[in-house]
């Protein structure tokens, strides 16, 4: 190595130790730079779209299984059971935390959009039983008896509803007699009034009985024929029988 070489060297190291100096001098007199940050009373500004621990909405939640589904680490896990209402009712819903790898697939596939990443970071724990997050507090098993009996409850009221109903409605068969005997009641309604008014044939019958007669009376102008002095005049016909036994005799 020449002595140029190593004068450079020199002045390489003297320059950069100057200038870290000249930072570390600023920082400290000037008050305004501040580096040290006063935690966990003061806390860094987290920025927009920061994956932090998982939250998801209960109320909001429809238990579709997808996040569970879509989770690469299998660090969440739920139970659920269909209510009186045809909707699945959740009955446990956990998270590990201390498994995640906060990827966010889940928060991408979640219908509902009910599962989001929060700015919380800071979980010190003792065991990992305390790094899993359980979003229902009551029990599981409470919950899945509870909603068997709104389930039964619902369909016992359903079957009292259809009974009172089919009670209320005749059946089929009641539905016929009933329109026989309304249809009777009006054949019987309509009888007397057909046998006060007679039919087009009946009349016109009526009407040549009512001439014929007419034709019979002579009018009062006209000389009725004497019919007993025509048949005093007409002459009196023997049998032939008679005739040829008085021949004989």
């Amino acid at each position: 190595m020449g002595l140029k070489a190593y004068m450079n060297d020199i002045v390489e190291a003297v320059v950069t130790t100057a200038k870290g100096m000249r930072i570390t001098a600023r920082y400290g007199v000037d008050p305004r730079e501040e580096v040290t940050l006063q935690y966990p009373e003061e806390r860094w500004e987290i920025p927009e779209g920061y994956r932090g621990f998982l939250h998801n909405d209960i109320k909001t939640c429809t238990a579709c299984t997808m996040c569970v589904k879509t989770c690469p680490v299998d660090c969440i896990s739920l139970e659920s059971v269909r209510g009186a209402d045809k909707r699945m009712v959740l009955a446990s819903y956990d998270i590990n935390i201390g498994r995640c790898m906060y990827c966010g697939l889940c928060v991408e596939v979640c219908p509902p959009k009910s599962l989001k990443h929060t700015s919380g970071y800071e979980m010190a724990s003792v065991t990992r039983g305390e790094l899993i997050l359980h979003f229902i507090a009551e029990d599981a098993a409470e919950i899945k008896a509870r909603v068997a009996r709104q389930v039964a409850e619902a369909a016992a009221k359903a079957e009292a509803q259809a009974a009172a109903k089919a009670a209320e409605v005749p059946s089929s068969g009641t539905a016929e007699v009933a329109k026989a005997a309304e249809a009777a009641k009006a054949g019987a309604q309509a009888g007397p009034k057909a046998a006060e008014v007679p039919p087009s044939g009946t009349a016109e019958a009526a009407g040549a009985q009512a001439s014929a007669k007419t034709a019979e009376v002579p009018l009062s102008g006209t000389k009725a024929p004497d019919v007993s002095s025509e048949s005093a005049k007409a002459p009196v016909v023997e049998p032939k029988a008679a005739k040829e036994g008085e021949n004989k005799e």
